[in-house]
């Protein structure tokens, strides 16, 4: 299911690439379907609410600062949460060319828990070092993370960076808040590891990026005039439970638990 070069640089480095694993027609097709949805029940629709619900399963995170010369519904939007539970998103995240390769790395029972549609309009910040772990306080370790991009990643519109073997440590480091202005509270940062070998993600439409879930990583600024879109999908092992009260909210409200592939 997985090469011994995606197992190899998965042990050393947390991460490895699958470039041009879904056609970029499809790519935007996943795009299209999300904004359609905010366009049909946009933030304008929602005054003064930080998230909202849309359907049975989209829950829409607002930004909190529009991003400069905001025209359409879209560009009001920072994140969408679990599109993959219906749709082409879940079609794409049922996808073996990416769900075969997860369960490589983690076993044949595998579910998909969250996804985030993430919307990096021009002007938007970045997000600091942090690892996806401290957000998922299960009993079993680690995730798989899965971002897909449906635009350019570039320098300039603010593309994913990586620490490379950040993961090899087992750890899950302390995160504080994040130092930023107050309109960005809710981040959580490391601020104690070396990150200074950090590697830039630069993506095309199409190309996924595979990685672990203790993988030191974070985005800089869209300093660009275009958005950058990305659905990044998180997987677990089936039966995986919380290990906190916090984590158990987490599992039986934020999330949607799909089931993308069992032992065949």
């Amino acid at each position: 299911m997985i090469t011994p070069a995606q197992r190899e640089a998965w042990d050393r480095e947390g991460y490895f690439f699958l470039r041009s694993a879904i056609d970029p027609a499809f790519a935007a097709a996943v795009e299209d379907e999300v904004v359609g949805r905010i366009r049909a029940d946009p933030p304008a629709a929602h005054p003064g609410e930080q998230t909202y619900s849309s359907g049975d399963n989209y829950l829409i995170y607002p930004e909190t600062e529009p991003s400069p010369g905001a025209a359409n519904p879209e560009d009001l939007v920072s994140k969408v949460f679990n599109c993959h539970a219906e749709g082409l998103s879940r079609q794409l995240a049922e996808r073996r060319e990416i769900v075969d390769v997860v369960a490589g790395l983690i076993g044949p029972d595998v579910d998909c828990f969250q996804s985030q549609f993430i919307f990096k309009n021009p002007g938007v910040i970045g997000q600091p070092w942090h690892q996806d772990s401290y957000y998922f306080k299960f009993d079993k370790q680690p995730q798989v993370g899965v971002w897909v991009a449906l635009s350019r990643a570039t320098l300039e519109n603010g593309c994913l960076w990586v620490a490379p073997g950040s993961h090899r440590s087992g750890e899950i480091f302390e995160h504080v808040p994040d130092r930023r202005p107050a309109a960005n509270r809710g981040y959580q940062e490391i601020v104690s590891q070396d990150t200074t070998a950090k590697v830039s993600a630069l993506m095309e439409p199409g190309d996924v990026l595979i990685f672990h879930s203790y993988l030191m990583h974070m985005s800089t600024d869209n300093v660009a005039d275009y958005r950058r879109s990305a659905m990044v999908y998180h997987y677990g092992r089936v039966g995986t439970q919380a290990s906190t009260p916090e984590s158990a909210f987490v599992l039986s409200r934020v999330n949607r638990w799909i089931p993308v592939r069992r032992a065949e």
